[in-house]
């Protein structure tokens, strides 16, 4: 389990951690980033905080999420697109 400063709020560190393995190349392009059930595990924090991350994610263009599917990295393409509006 990863260590959270529980003396901040959760979801912004989580968001972080996830933006850097997606910087990173950890989480490639066009990936699925693992489940909310899985993240929960791997942070030991609760659902409603790793979709404050997701959510967050997603605003800032790193992420999108498909209903039943899950999340998946955007490209860099995708991400300047997703930032000029298109």
């Amino acid at each position: 389990m990863i260590e959270l400063d529980r003396s901040r709020p959760l979801w912004p560190q989580v968001a972080a951690i996830i933006r850097e393995r997606i910087e990173s190349g950890e989480y490639p392009a066009g990936e699925r980033v693992p489940s909310v059930l899985a993240l929960v595990t791997e942070f030991g924090v609760t659902q409603v905080t790793i979709r404050k991350a997701v959510a967050a994610l997603r605003d800032d263009h790193y992420i999108r999420t498909e209903t039943g599917m899950g999340s998946y990295v955007l490209t860099a393409k995708e991400r300047e697109a997703a930032q000029r509006g298109e």
